[in-house]
């Protein structure tokens, strides 16, 4: 198996998580794929350490992948909860939002 090319550049903001590969390309997903990334400020969306081919926020605990990008894969509903119920805690959504059904869009309060 090949191992995964290195990030470069990480590009996080609202809309768009995206990852600048030492190979020369630029993936991208929606930012919403990820709601512990949705979820949180633009302050910590920017606190990150670039390992290798995957991208950690420490203060979120959340941990994604070249690999994970490039299969389109979405945040396991697990960390999703807790992302929900974090947000929730800090008064960024309405305690309302634990009781929507998984895949129904969040909106920040």
């Amino acid at each position: 198996m090949q191992t995964p090319p290195a990030i470069t550049s990480v590009l996080v903001n609202d809309e768009l998580l995206g990852f600048h590969l030492e190979d020369g390309r630029f993936i991208s997903v929606p930012v919403a794929f990820y709601p512990t990334l949705a979820l949180a400020t633009p302050e910590e969306r920017g606190r990150f350490e670039i390992s290798g081919s995957s991208v950690y926020w420490p203060e979120l605990d959340a941990d994604i992948g070249v690999e994970g990008l490039l299969a389109g894969a979405r945040e396991h509903h697990h960390y999703a909860r807790k992302a929900v119920e974090r947000a929730v805690r800090l008064a960024r959504l309405p305690r309302t939002s634990l009781e929507k059904m998984p895949g129904t869009p969040l909106q920040p309060v």
